[in-house]
């Protein structure tokens, strides 16, 4: 843990002693101190989670080679021990407290647009850029093939304590990876592809001094994730042969100039961001650098590229987020792709982002679990009984931690894919296609599936361990690690981010009725098949899938695109179902662990009223369940 710190902590002040100090007043009668009549309860520790998360224990085992878990344990392990640390939290408070603001003028009264962030929020970067959640070219050095699962490893355990500026090292992973598609066109010209080349070095360096972060600005007043109404123009108009204007790295400005207004966009503390634009020929996407070189009075400097911020959004959450509303005033950038295919390039970017959101949002989930549990092993109620020996506690808890695993499983399985299409050669388990055509396929689908349900189905999560701490699980305390609302916050951003709900389920109607829907449902049909265990233990639940898999395609072969699109939300649901009990039935079946059958059965199985052979053996499953196999702190034997 103290390397880690080490690594990312700058000369800064103590952040604890920035805090008002409070001072105690003993009670006093007569004069005579008098004791408080109420001992104080016992307080929960938040634990590693990479030694108390039981579900994230398996997958590893599931998808990581002994010998690669070996290499990663140490890496894993002292980012989870760093995400609970109480340097983190306090980074976290400070971010909290200091939510982001603009500076528009300077003391001389010269207008300056400077986003300010708090130091908390800028170490916790820091730490995420250290620890390669954006650095995908280093992690494939050490992990080959695994380095996309263990990236999303390490952003599930990261996230919860990142203040949000995990969102700015998706965005950085997505941008970086349309960045390295266009690399690898020989048709680029030279100029451009030194630029990208730079950009991209910088997006996934771990090297926080030199590292990047990327806007992505879409949005504007007239629509949301519909870009269709875009009204932000971009126009051809070079430099002249005499002008020598650079950006703030000294790359000659672009040959577009960007005119307009973005909505809800990601700000300007960076080094670059991905912009949309009408031009004559469409929606387009453009590379715009965020300063430019600047000479004034004989002293070299730098400005703003054209860009200014109007104000920043108040949210409900991700308040250590900046975003803003920016002003586009001659903005000059570079055309990524193709004019007027715009769309398909931002594609490219949220295919990675919504990918890593629900990961996120199960990290999440985990935290908010993990404090419930925390909380169930020392609160006692009624009579001296803890809480985790309360039946109908306890039940509701495991609940949780079933729709908690399912989703963990699905995300892994959507990381191993994203691996598979970008390192075809690599050796993953057998429940990853080896065709990678085929593992395409699946990740168009699942992807987008899994940033809507996973996201649905935490925020329930996150609900439901707020509720079990009961009022306190309502406050917006100081301690952060326990601080269950900040983190329901955060979560319910990402139902919107990257495409509602609604948006989403309409994309994968598309992906399963559009051009490509013939080979992603064959395609998907044939991992059924072979993925689903044959074990004649496991045959109900198999038999379940396989009658909903034949419903599911019944439905989509007989149906118009525009009835399927009404009910586009449980057709979406309903494929996460099917995957996730796939997964854990295949989790189950790789070693008959009792605990993992059960998950499994009870994702899978339809809930019958008043079900269980009795009240002390369902308990012992649903403690077995939310603390693992054998927790022993209870003394079981």
């Amino acid at each position: 843990m103290s390397e880690i710190v080490e690594k990312v902590q700058t000369v800064l002040p103590d952040l604890t002693k920035t805090a008002t100090e409070v001072t105690t007043v003993p009670v006093t009668e007569n004069g005579v101190s008098k004791p408080f009549e109420n001992q104080p309860r016992p307080t929960p520790t938040l634990e590693n989670p990479y030694c108390d998360d039981m579900a994230f224990a398996r997958l590893l085992e599931l998808y990581l080679p002994a010998e690669v878990k070996k290499r990663a344990d140490g890496e894993l392990n002292g980012l989870a021990e760093a995400a609970v640390s109480e340097q983190a939290m306090n980074w976290v408070a400070d971010t909290e407290r200091n939510p982001p603001t603009v500076q528009h003028w300077d003391s001389w009264g010269v207008k300056k647009d400077e986003l300010v962030t708090s130091q908390g929020w800028k170490e916790l970067w820091r730490l995420g850029k250290v620890e390669r959640l954006a650095a995908l070219p280093s992690l494939t050095n050490d992990y080959e093939g695994y380095a996309r699962i263990i990236q999303v490893l390490k952003l599930h355990l990261f996230s919860p304590a990142s203040a949000t500026s995990n969102f700015h090292l998706i965005l950085s992973d997505g941008v970086g990876t349309l960045l390295r598609t266009h690399l690898s066109d020989s048709k680029i010209d030279e100029a451009t592809r030194a630029l990208f080349q730079h950009a991209y070095d910088r997006l996934t360096s771990p090297v926080p001094e030199k590292g990047w972060t990327s806007g992505l600005w879409m949005t504007e007043p007239a629509g949301g994730s519909d870009l269709t109404p875009t009204e932000t123009t971009a126009t051809y108009s070079p430099l002249g042969p005499d002008d020598k204007s650079t950006d703030a790295d000294g790359f000659p400005l672009g040959p577009w100039v960007l005119n307009g207004f973005k909505w809800f966009s990601t700000s300007t503390e960076g080094s670059m961001a991905v912009a949309v634009a009408k031009t004559e020929k469409g929606l387009s996407a453009f590379y715009v650098p965020m300063r430019r070189a600047v000479t004034k009075n004989g002293v070299a400097g730098v400005e703003l590229n054209g860009v200014r911020i109007r104000r920043l959004k108040n949210k409900m959450g991700t308040k250590g987020l900046p975003t803003g509303e920016l002003e586009l005033n001659g903005m000059r950038g570079y055309l990524i792709g193709k004019e007027g295919k715009g769309i398909n390039e931002i594609g490219v970017v949220l295919n990675i982002t919504r990918i890593h959101l629900a990961m996120v949002s199960v990290g999440y989930a985990g935290r908010g679990l993990s404090v419930a549990r925390a909380f169930a092993r020392v609160r006692k109620v009624a009579r001296g009984t803890r809480l985790s020996s309360v039946p109908l506690h306890m039940k509701t808890l495991a609940k949780a931690h079933v729709t908690y695993r399912a989703h963990l499983a699905l995300c892994m399985f959507i990381a191993a894919l994203l691996g598979r299409t970008e390192q075809p050669a690599a050796s993953l388990p057998d429940l990853v296609p080896a065709n990678a055509q085929e593992a395409s396929a699946l990740l168009r689908l699942l992807g987008s599936v899994a940033k809507a349900t996973a996201t649905m189905d935490c925020v329930a999560v996150l609900q439901c361990s707020m509720e079990s701490l009961g009022g306190v699980g309502y406050l917006e305390n100081d301690e952060m690690g326990m601080n269950v609302a900040r983190v329901l916050r955060d979560c319910t951003a990402i139902l919107i981010g990257e495409g509602t709900t609604d948006v989403i389920a309409t994309d994968v109607v598309k992906v399963l009725k559009g051009p490509i829907g013939s080979f992603v449902v064959q395609a998907y049909g044939r991992w059924v098949e072979s993925s689903l265990p044959k074990k004649e233990s496991l045959a109900p639940e198999a038999t379940i899938i396989t009658q909903q898999w034949s419903e599911l395609q019944t439905a989509l072969s007989s149906n118009s695109a525009e009835f399927i699109t009404r009910n586009a939300r449980e057709i979406m649901q309903l494929v996460a179902k099917l995957t996730s009990g796939i997964l854990l039935l295949a989790d189950a079946a790789r070693d008959d662990n009792a605990l993992a059958v059960e998950v499994a059965r009870r994702w899978i199985q339809p809930p019958t009223l008043l079900s269980g052979s009795g009240v002390e053996r369902e308990l012992l499953l649903d403690q077995e369940i939310v603390f693992g196999d054998q927790p022993k702190w209870l003394g079981l034997p």
